[in-house]
């Protein structure tokens, strides 16, 4: 039964925001949520999905199978900017709540549902802030307009060589997926 705390999936799952079960969760949602959400709220120079920042992420040092699930949880929450975030906490009844602790179990979910054991703890790894840290320095290289803003921290993260020229959303969608078959044996 649909509350008002709960989305329909691409996929025609009922998904509970505040109580997810592994058995509303499935890859093909992920995969098709994150290949149609843009990265930096849209902001780059063309369409940049974050199943492409995922699928790319997968390759670099670290957890391939972690790192390509790393923001799994936006298939479900969207993709908040990281400064954003820390400011999506309220106090109530002097239990302190944030947007974390909701993408916090989300992930665990998504862990569970995927036989990903720990997938909320793994993702705060110093490997995956490093992958990601390294994409990001990648991204803002080649997708984002070079200004002071960016150049004074980024400059002290290691891009990769390679440049990134943005795929479909549908070729995003079908890379994502391919990935997880492959690592996961599917």
């Amino acid at each position: 039964m649909q509350n008002k705390r709960s989305i329909l999936t691409h996929t025609g799952k009922l998904f509970d925001f505040w109580e997810p079960t592994p058995d509303t969760i499935c890859i093909e949602d992920i995969a098709h949520a994150l290949a149609l959400t843009n990265r930096y709220g849209g902001h780059t120079y063309q369409p940049y999905s974050v199943a492409e920042h995922c699928e790319r992420m997968s390759y670099l040092p670290g957890d391939p199978l972690v790192n390509l699930l790393h923001d799994a949880d936006e298939a479900y929450v969207g993709d908040i900017a990281s400064p954003q975030k820390r400011y999506l906490c309220w106090h109530e009844d002097e239990l302190k709540r944030c947007f974390r602790n909701q993408e916090d179990r989300i992930l665990k979910v998504i862990g569970v549902a995927l036989g990903v054991a720990d997938l909320g703890k793994r993702v705060g790894h110093s490997d995956v802030k490093k992958a990601d840290l390294t994409m990001l320095a990648t991204e803002t290289r080649d997708l984002m307009p070079s200004s002071v803003i960016y150049s004074w921290w980024i400059r002290e993260l290691e891009p990769l060589e390679e440049i990134i020229y943005p795929m479909s959303w549908e070729l995003a969608e079908d890379q994502f997926l391919a990935r997880f078959d492959e690592l996961t044996g599917e």
